[in-house]
């Protein structure tokens, strides 16, 4: 793959959307006070770009999983949601990516895949779409091939405000894994692409499970539909 050179962790050009971001994390953070939570021992590499895919059940779920993970985030958006001109410029200044789910937006996926190359972390909802009953929902492939083309691993994390006002939101973070890892071909088929798209659901049930377990809540978590 093309050799790109890494970011600086510290740079003026990020000023724009570092700035939002702190006012940002300062406010969710009094707010929803989120709460990092690992499944397990093994941390993700913070030395490398990362494709995070969490469910999406809230318009704050971008910023609580920004703030919590403490890395420079970069979002993908549909366009819907970029909204009028003024609107799209705004969020793209803090560094939200647009991306036409209604076509192959090849520049969209582009500039994605370049982030990450870049050393950053990009966040998706592979779902496609809010889900405010809070289930995860089918997974749409798009995630496979961006982090695949990116060299970079996908982090699946699940992310829940708490039931009640005062409830801290919780980010749970499940272990990362690399594509390039899961086939042995040098591009992924189509039937790869199916198979990895229903190990990703796997993955991020399994953040969803972890979570039910660690509140106590087991007992009104939705009822979970194979992918396979």
């Amino acid at each position: 793959m093309e050799a790109v050179k890494k970011d600086p962790a510290v740079h003026i050009k990020f000023l724009p959307m570092d700035l939002p971001r702190i006012f940002a994390g300062i406010a969710y953070g009094i707010i929803y006070r989120p709460k990092k939570i690992y499944i397990s021992d093994k941390r993700p590499d913070r030395k490398t770009g990362a494709l995070v895919i969490a469910n999406h059940s809230s318009f704050a779920d971008p910023v609580i999983v920004g703030i919590t993970l403490s890395r420079r985030m970069f979002y993908l958006a549909g366009e819907l949601a970029m909204g009028n001109k003024l609107k799209s410029t705004l969020l793209k200044g803090c560094g939200c990516i647009g991306i036409d789910r209604n076509i192959s937006d090849i520049e969209g996926v582009r500039k994605a895949v370049n982030v990450m190359k870049r050393g950053h972390c990009v966040l998706m909802f592979p779902q496609g779409r809010l889900m405010r009953d809070g289930e995860i929902g089918k997974l749409k492939s798009g995630a496979i091939l961006m982090a695949w083309q990116a060299g970079v691993p996908i982090l699946p994390v699940y992310v829940k405000k708490g039931p009640k006002w005062y409830n801290r939101a919780k980010l749970i973070v499940g272990e990362e894994f690399y594509i390039t890892d899961m086939i042995e071909k040098k591009m992924p088929s189509m039937a790869d692409i199916e198979r990895l798209t229903d190990y990703c659901e796997e993955k991020m049930h399994e953040c969803e499970a972890f979570y039910y377990k660690y509140t106590g809540l087991e007992h009104k978590r939705p009822t979970v539909e194979s992918g396979g």
